[in-house]
C-alpha cells in the first residue's frame, strides 16, 4: 500500500513544502513492515534555492536523516570533484568497446567532444566516426585523440537537414566496413522562447535536430547490428527536460519528450537481437548548448545563462555516461541533475498539482521581469531623446 499527503505555505519569497508518504508491506493480509518518509524543503521563489530535509523511518525505529543545501545552478559536488586525477572510463567499459566501430554525433565540441576523447584515448575503438558541423572543431578534435589515423573519421553533418543525415547514416556504415557496433546521439540543440513568441517552424527544426535525426541514424545503423549477429548498442542523450517540461522551452522539451519513448519502446523490440538501448537525461552541463540555443524567430540566442555557466564539468559526465551504459547496463538514468531538478522529477510523480503550481510562478516571475526590462529600457530610450 502507498499513501501520501502533502502541505505547501507560499510567502513572499519562499514556497515551502512539507511531503509524508508511507509504504505498508502486506503478504496474505499481514504486516510485515512500513517505512515512513518525509521531505520537507524550501524553494525560494527566485528558482535559485533549494534546501532539502530528508528524514528516513522504518518500523525498526531507525532513524536516518540527511540535508542537502544546493544552488540549482550549482550541482552538488562530485566525489571526483574533488581529485585532480582526471576523469577515466572504467576497465570494463575499455574492454566494451575495444575494437568496436562507434558513430558519435555532435563530436564538435562540448559533451560530444568529452565522449569523442575517453573513447579514442582509452578505448582502442575499431573505428571512431566523429560528426558535427564545423570541419576546423572536428579536425582540431582528431588531432588531440591518440588513436591511430586510421581509427578516426570525420564526417560533417547539418543534423537539421534530413538529405545530410542520411548521406552521413550511409557513409558511417561505409566507414565501420559496414557494421557500426555503437550509436551515440549525442549532438542536439536548445530552444529559449515563449510558446506565443514561437514560429511552428521552429519547433519543427528543433524535432528534427533532437529526435528525427537520431531517428534516422537508428535506422541506418540498427539493422547492421542485427546482422552482425553481435548486437549493438545506442546511447542517446536525452534531458531531464524530457522527464519534466519548464516554461519557455516547449520546442526542446517535445523534442526530449519524444526521444524518452522512442527509446523506450524501440528497447523492447531490439532486445532480442541483443542491442541495448540507453537514454541518458543530463542536466546542466558547462557547455555552449545555451550560446547556441535558438529563439522563436530562428535567431541564437547568444547568451550563456548562469545555470549552464556553472553546470557540470562535461569530461566528468562523459565517463558517467559511458560507464553507467557500458559498464553497470544502465537503460535510462539522469545525470548532472541538481537538487532542485532531482526534486522536480520526484514532484511530477508523487505530486504533480505541486510542480505545475511552481512552474506557474516561475513562468510569472519571468514574464515580469520581462516587462520590467522592457519599461526600463523604454523609458530609458525618452530620456535620451529628451535630452
Amino acid at each position: 500500500m502507498f499513501c501520501h499527503s502533502f502541505a505547501l505555505d507560499n510567502y513572499n519569497h519562499f514556497t515551502n513544502y512539507n511531503y509524508n508518504y508511507n509504504y505498508n508491506f502486506n503478504y496474505n493480509g499481514v504486516l510485515l513492515g512500513s517505512r515512513t518518509k518525509t521531505i520537507k524543503g524550501s524553494f525560494h521563489n527566485s528558482d535559485s534555492l533549494l534546501l532539502i530535509n530528508n528524514r528516513h523511518s522504518d518500523s525498526s525505529g531507525v532513524i536516518r536523516s540527511s540535508t542537502h543545501h544546493g544552488n540549482s545552478a550549482n550541482p552538488m559536488p562530485s566525489s571526483s570533484s574533488n581529485s585532480s586525477a582526471p576523469a577515466v572510463v572504467s576497465g570494463i567499459t575499455r574492454d566494451s568497446l575495444e575494437g568496436k566501430s562507434v558513430l558519435l554525433t555532435g563530436a564538435s565540441g562540448g559533451l560530444g567532444a568529452q565522449l569523442a576523447l575517453q573513447i579514442a584515448n582509452h578505448c582502442k575503438p575499431k573505428t571512431l566516426v566523429l560528426s558535427g558541423r564545423k570541419q576546423d572543431a572536428l579536425e582540431q578534435l582528431s588531432a588531440e585523440c591518440r588513436a591511430s589515423a586510421d581509427a578516426v573519421r570525420i564526417i560533417t553533418a547539418d543534423l537539421s537537414d534530413k538529405d545530410s543525415v542520411k548521406t552521413l547514416g550511409e557513409s558511417a556504415v561505409s566507414a565501420c566496413g559496414g557494421v557500426v557496433d555503437v550509436l551515440i546521439n549525442c549532438g542536439g540543440v536548445s530552444s529559449r522562447s515563449d510558446f506565443l513568441d514561437t514560429k511552428l517552424e521552429i519547433d519543427e527544426r528543433v524535432m528534427q535536430i533532437n529526435f528525427f535525426s537520431g531517428a534516422s541514424l537508428a535506422k541506418a545503423v540498427v539493422p547492421t547490428m542485427i546482422q552482425s549477429g553481435n548486437g549493438g548498442r545506442i546511447i542517446w542523450i536525452s534531458s531531464v527536460q524530457g522527464l519534466m517540461g519548464i516554461p519557455s522551452r516547449t520546442s526542446y522539451a517535445a523534442s526530449k519528450f519524444a526521444v524518452q519513448g522512442y527509446c523506450e519502446a524501440l528497447r523492447a523490440e531490439v532486445a532480442s537481437s541483443g542491442v541495448t538501448v540507453h537514454c541518458v537525461s543530463p542536466g546542466y552541463i558547462r557547455t555552449n548548448l545555451s550560446m547556441s540555443a535558438v529563439t522563436g524567430d530562428g535567431k541564437a540566442y547568444g547568451e550563456m545563462d548562469t545555470a549552464t555557466a556553472n553546470g557540470a564539468d562535461p569530461q566528468e559526465v562523459a565517463v558517467e555516461i559511458l560507464d553507467r551504459s557500458i559498464t553497470k547496463g544502465q537503460a535510462d538514468f539522469v545525470v548532472a541533475a541538481t537538487a532542485s531538478a532531482k526534486v522536480a522529477i520526484w514532484l511530477r510523480a508523487l505530486a504533480p498539482g505541486l510542480l505545475r503550481k511552481l512552474l506557474v510562478q516561475r513562468f510569472e516571475k519571468a514574464k515580469r521581469k520581462k516587462e520590467e526590462e522592457a519599461s526600463a529600457s523604454a523609458a530609458s530610450v525618452t530620456d535620451k531623446k529628451l535630452d
